[in-house]
C-alpha cells in the first residue's frame, strides 16, 4: 500500500509540472464570464437554462463537463501513458519495485485526482459568480444541490479515462489517440441522438449523471441504473487496458 501511495503522488507531483491546472483556472474562467454574459443577455423573458441565479453553477457544469473536462481529461490519460512510452521515462516508473498493476492504478488515480480538482476549481468559481453577480439568498439545500451535482461528476469522467486509457496503451502516436478519442466521442454523442432510447447506455451520455443527482425527488433506480453500466465499462475497459499495459515493452 506505501509503494502505492507513494507511485500516486508521484503521478500527481508530475501532472502538476505540467501546469494543466493552471489552463484549467483559465478556461474555467472563461467559460465562466461567458455563461455569466449570456446569462444577463437573455434573462429578460426567454426562459432558457441558467438564465436563473440558482442554476448558473449547474449551467457552467453542463457547458464544462460536456467540452472542455472531456478535453483535459483525454490529454491527462495520453500524457500519462502514451506519452510517457513515446518519451521514455515510463522506464522510471516500472522498473521501481512497485508492480505493473499498481502503476496502472496510481496513473488512473492520479487522473481522477486531476478531474476532482478541475470540477472543485469550477464548482468554487461559478458559485462564487452566481453570488457575487446575482441578487439571491443561498440556502444550504442550494449549496448541497450543487456540491452533489460536481461530484457525481467525477465517476462517469473517470469512466471516461478508463476508456481512452485502453487505446492509450495500444497506440504509439499521442496525436492518434487523441485524434481518435475525440472521433469516438462524436461519433458516440451523435449516436446518442439518433438512437434516443439507447443514449443512456453510452458512455459519452452518462456525462450528464448529474443531472440524475440535483432532480426532485432522486430517480434512485435510474442512479442506480446508470451507476452500474459505468461500472461494466470500466472492468471491461481497465481489464483491456491494463492488459495492454502488463504486456507492453520499454
Amino acid at each position: 500500500m506505501e509503494s502505492y501511495k507513494a507511485t500516486v503522488v508521484n503521478e500527481i507531483f508530475k501532472m502538476v509540472r505540467k501546469k494543466k491546472a493552471v489552463l484549467i483556472v483559465i478556461l474555467s474562467a472563461a467559460i465562466i464570464a461567458v455563461v455569466q454574459l449570456l446569462s444577463f443577455a437573455l434573462r429578460g423573458g426567454l426562459g432558457i437554462m441558467g438564465s436563473s441565479a440558482a442554476g448558473f453553477p449547474i449551467t457552467v457544469l453542463s457547458v464544462f463537463a460536456n467540452t472542455i473536462l472531456p478535453l483535459f481529461t483525454a490529454l491527462a490519460v495520453i500524457d500519462t501513458f502514451t506519452g510517457e512510452f513515446a518519451s521514455d521515462t515510463m522506464k522510471i516508473s516500472i522498473t521501481r519495485p512497485v508492480t505493473r498493476l499498481k502503476v496502472y492504478l496510481a496513473k488512473l488515480t492520479a487522473v481522477g485526482a486531476f478531474i476532482l480538482a478541475s470540477l472543485m476549481i469550477v464548482m468554487v468559481l461559478s458559485t462564487a459568480t452566481a453570488l457575487l453577480f446575482n441578487r439571491m439568498s443561498p440556502t444550504l439545500g442550494w449549496f448541497a444541490s450543487i456540491l452533489a451535482a460536481y461530484v457525481s461528476t467525477v465517476i462517469p469522467m473517470l469512466t471516461l479515462a478508463v476508456l481512452i486509457a485502453w487505446p492509450a496503451n495500444v497506440f504509439k502516436s499521442s496525436s492518434g489517440v487523441f485524434f481518435l478519442s475525440m472521433l469516438a466521442f462524436l461519433l458516440l454523442r451523435g449516436l446518442g441522438v439518433v438512437f434516443s432510447s439507447l443514449a443512456t447506455l453510452l458512455a459519452t451520455s452518462l456525462l450528464d449523471w448529474y443531472k440524475l443527482w440535483i432532480a426532485s425527488p432522486l430517480p434512485l433506480g435510474m442512479v442506480l441504473r446508470q451507476l452500474l453500466v459505468m461500472l461494466g465499462y470500466v472492468m471491461i475497459f481497465f481489464a483491456l487496458g491494463f492488459q495492454r499495459f502488463d504486456r507492453r515493452d520499454l
